[in-house]
This record gives structure tokens, sequence and C-alpha cells, in this order.
């Protein structure tokens, strides 16, 4: 038994051994601060390689932009137009065309469209009250204790979505490296622990989705053993529900702000093993062979235990001050409906286009879906949520997007209706939050790239 043990360990060291020497991880810019002056440098640095690339097609274009990156990459993207490949890249140690990783936030979209198939299907009701689900004849249905003990084994760079969202907790944490701000969503960093100010935006100004006006007003009596009686599922998909742990008080009314909330959606995982009386990864699984979504799946366990089990799964590599460590990313049944599910990007890209489509859910729930529910702070401006998407309707381009950020994982997903155009971006390298622009400059670029296409190309046609 010991000597498998040791074998096990020193396996383990080459493999690591290999990616941290690997040409393709090499030449890592050492993590810096955040001057003025280098973002000033970045921006331009940006700015010229997008206007040198004006000429090229998109698909070269965006393989220039990840070939001449400052900042690494590690991953696998798929660029598609019409349901056809445009560019298919794969770089990295061991990255392939088979290659899975986990996705991290683009869960999410999974998951809302597993939710929006039980209202479909009649289970559930978007309007009515979380509680009404969750205490059925006044049966606690509950996990709370474990989902607090999965939070404080999380390492401070793991399950906290800092890629992409508003922190939901203390706004810093320590790590090794000292203290580091959680990001914020326009990818600032946030000191304050105030909650998020922006206001939701309903269609039917009587109507919260199931709170009336007047209801939303009263404010009522706490009760440690019930979640808000105002939560309803809209609230949970949208973010909007303010929800915190049980015996605490509701963070704000349901309905009048924004704050991403990766429990909120582990409690409509939760709930959608409650009326389809199966597990989560059993309802992936059926997913996947329903619609034929090969390399889309859920596992629990760390990186090695299931790699043992999917191969294919990319090691993710964390880096730090120190360089690049494997992620010890573990994935908990919280952590699937919310972030933890595992895809290639073709298989990620059949089910984008296949929900974007209308193969998933009805017309009513695909409007709800993308309907902007509430704006929010990001990255990106003029950005508001449907249900587990990013909206954005600049320059009369119509926009779904999602971004995602683990311990050893980064994602990005775009998709653009009007013209049949989306993008996968998936990679098993998460750069040090201690340089946000370095973070994000890949990704910016990018998305510039392909508005500016699409963009350009409409002012074409109206000529």
């Amino acid at each position: 038994m010991k000597l498998r043990i040791n074998l096990i360990a020193l396996s383990r060291s080459v493999i690591l051994l290999g990616l941290l020497t690997a040409p393709a991880h090499a030449d890592f810019p050492p993590p810096g601060d955040n001057s003025s002056a280098e973002n000033s440098q970045s921006e331009q640095a940006g700015s010229q390689k997008i206007e040198a690339l004006q000429n090229l097609p998109l698909e070269s274009r965006v393989r220039e932009a990840i070939d001449n990156s400052l900042q690494p990459f590690s991953g696998s993207i798929l660029l598609t137009e019409g349901g056809k490949s445009l560019l298919s890249m794969h770089k990295g140690r061991g990255i392939n065309r088979q290659s899975s990783f986990v996705i991290a936030s683009l869960s999410k979209q999974i998951t809302a469209t597993l939710i929006l198939q039980a209202v479909d299907a009649g289970k559930l009701q978007l309007d009515r009250s979380l509680n009404s689900y969750r205490f059925q004849n006044e049966t606690l249905v509950d996990s709370e204790a474990g989902w607090e003990q999965e939070q404080e084994n999380e390492q401070p760079t793991g399950f906290n979505a800092k890629f992409e969202t508003r922190p939901e907790t203390e706004p810093e944490s320590e790590t090794e490296e000292g203290k580091i701000s959680q990001v914020d969503e326009d990818g600032s960093a946030d000191s304050s622990t105030e909650a998020p100010q922006s206001q939701a935006k309903t269609t039917n100004p009587e109507l919260l989705y199931g709170t009336s006006m007047q209801t939303s007003q009263e404010q009522p009596r706490f009760n440690p053993n019930r979640f808000d009686e105002r939560i309803t599922l809209h609230h949970l998909l949208s973010h909007t529900s303010g929800i915190d742990q049980l015996g605490k008080p509701n963070r704000f009314e349901p309905g009048t702000q924004f704050q991403y909330s990766n429990y909120g959606y582990s409690i409509l995982g939760e709930l959608l093993e409650q009326v389809n009386q199966q597990p989560l990864p059993q309802q992936i699984a059926d997913f996947k062979l329903a619609y034929r979504l090969g390399g889309l799946y859920a596992e629990v366990g760390d990186i090695d235990d299931i790699r043992q089990r999917a191969p294919a799964l990319a090691i993710g590599l964390t880096e730090t001050a120190n360089g690049l460590t494997q992620s010890d990313l573990t994935i908990t049944a919280s952590l699937i409906p919310a972030g933890g599910i595992i895809s290639t990007t073709k298989a990620f890209s059949d089910f984008q286009i296949k929900l974007h489509g209308g193969k998933f859910i009805s017309p009513k729930s695909y409007q709800l879906m993308t309907t902007p529910h509430t704006e929010i702070d990001f990255l990106w401006s003029d950005m508001s949520y449907g249900y587990g998407l990013r909206l954005n309707f600049d320059d009369n381009l119509t926009e779904y997007s999602h971004t995602g950020y683990l311990s050893g994982y980064m994602s990005m997903t775009l998709y653009y209706p009007q013209f049949n155009l989306g993008l996968v971006m998936l990679e098993n390298i998460s750069l040090n939050l201690n340089s946000l622009d370095r973070v994000f400059e890949l990704h910016n670029q990018i998305r510039a790239i392909i508005r500016s296409r699409l963009i350009s190309t409409q002012i074409q046609d109206v000529k």
C-alpha cells in the first residue's frame, strides 16, 4: 500500500513538473501591481493589436490575438457561425479537441435551462416562493451545514467567482501572498461591505414575479428556520434574491437589487433534485444523451480523482507569486449547479447553439431567460442579467454572454443571435488575481474583435 501511494505521489509530481516546464506555459510575466502606467500601456497595446488585425478574416484575427497575446493561453476555443466551425483551436500541454474543462459559472446556463424545462413540464413555477418548495409540510430539505463546511474548505481563489462577480461574502480574503480584494462586477477591487445598488427591472409594474408591490413593501418577521418568504425562483435565477444562509436575515428586499449569488444557484440545483427525484449529475447525463451533447458531464471529487474516471479532463493550474501550481479544486455537490459542470468546447458550443435555436425550452421560457431583469455593474458596460445569461444590446447588437473563474480554470462564452455566431473559450489556467488587467486582457480583446467585425458587417449591410 505504501509503495502504491508513493508511486501515485511520484506520478503526480512528474505530471506537474512537465506542465510547469512546458513551452506553452513558459514566459509568464510575473504577477505585478496595477499601476496606472501599466494599465495605460496594456490598453494601448490592446488597441494597436486590434487595429493591426482589422483586415484579416474573423477566425484569423481571433487566432492571431491568442498567438500574440502577452498573457498565456492553455485551453480550447471554438468559434462557430451558422452552426459550422470557423475556428477550432487547442493550445497547451496535452490539450486537444477531446479535452474537457471545469466550465465554472457557465454552469449556470445549464442549471437555468433545466429549471425552465421543469417549469415547462409544470413541476415548478417561477412566481412561487422558495419556501413553498423547500419546506413542504414544514419538512426541512436542507444541506446548509454541509455547504458551510464546503465553504470553509474552499481556497481563497476557489469557488467565489472572483473573475466575474460582485462578492457575496466579506470583501477581502487572505492568501499566502497577502490580502487580495474581491473583484467587483466591473473588474475593480472592492473594499466595501455595502450591498450593490443596481435596481431590478420588471416588465409589469404591478408584479415582481409573484411578489406584489404591496407585499414587497412589508417587512416580514425574521424566521431563522426559513428563507425570506418573498424569495421566488425568478429571484434566484436573476440574482436578485438577496438570499443568505438559513439563520441569517436576507441581504436585501428580494427583487430590488442585483447581487451575484452562487449559493442561490446551488439551491436551484437542490430543487431540481427534489422535483425530479434524481441526483443532478444523473440529470445532466440524461440531458446530454437526450440532446446529443457528448463531452458534457458532472462528477464529484478532486481533479485527480475525477481524472481516474475521465482522463480527458485537463489538469487545472493556478498562477501564484511562485509560479504555476496544480489547483487543489474539489468539485462538491453544491458546486455543480453554480460552477462545477465539466465540458469540452464542442459540447458547450452545441448546447449554446441548441439553446438559442429553441431546442430545449418553450418560447415563453426562452423569452424570460433572455429578458433583462436587472442592470448589473460588470467589466463590460451596459450589462444586464436574464436567467443564467448576461445581456448587452449596445450598437444594435444583441449579445448573450457569461464568464467563469475557478481555481485552475477560466471560461467565457459569447453568442450573437442576429448572426448565429458563437464563441466558447475554456482554459485550464487561472491567472493571478493580483493583476486584474492580465486576467481579463485576452477575453476583452477577443470580444472587442468579434464585436468590431459584426458591427462593421451591419454597417455594410445598411449601405
